[in-house]
């Protein structure tokens, strides 16, 4: 998977590569927000509002990188460009036990293939403070990913 992320990541300029990981994390953001909405346990609706305001501050932090190192440019995301960061569907639901554990997965699968594209994205650009913020987005990734599987719908 990640020669397929480096083979297209090549020729992207660097700041429409932080356009479609700005998209990622604006997707799930959005995402934990309708899960935290929708979740039928407290303790659920709470795990997913912490993970929504994480991203989006991760978000944030890449709106900062990119004003500040890219500030003129601009770029129109092609739904090619928005499959390298999500999976599935981008409305998740839960009204019951099956679907809570589909969304758990599309959630998982999400987050590893974000890694892998952090990854890609670290090995192109590797300095400075773009370079450190996307180490630390590869690894959060897996870790998030990880841990979706240990919710349980019940």
């Amino acid at each position: 998977m990640v020669e397929k992320f480096k083979a297209r990541l090549r020729n992207m300029p660097d700041a429409k590569r932080l356009a479609v990981a700005i998209y990622g994390e604006s997707v799930a953001s959005y995402r934990y927000g309708v899960l935290a909405d929708k979740a039928r346990h407290k303790a659920h609706r709470d795990v997913f509002a912490e993970m929504q305001l994480e991203e989006r501050g991760h978000q944030l932090a890449l709106q900062r990188l990119t004003q500040k190192h890219y500030p003129d440019e601009d770029f129109v995301l092609t739904p090619e460009d928005k499959e390298l960061v999500i999976v599935g569907a981008r409305m998740l639901d839960l009204k019951d036990d099956e679907s809570f554990r589909k969304a758990m997965r599309f959630l998982h699968d999400t987050e590893l293939q974000t890694g892998e594209f952090y990854q890609a994205l670290h090995e192109l650009m590797p300095g400075g403070d773009i370079g450190r913020f996307l180490k630390q987005m590869a690894d959060e990734c897996v870790e998030h990913g990880r841990s979706l599987l240990d919710i349980q719908p019940g």
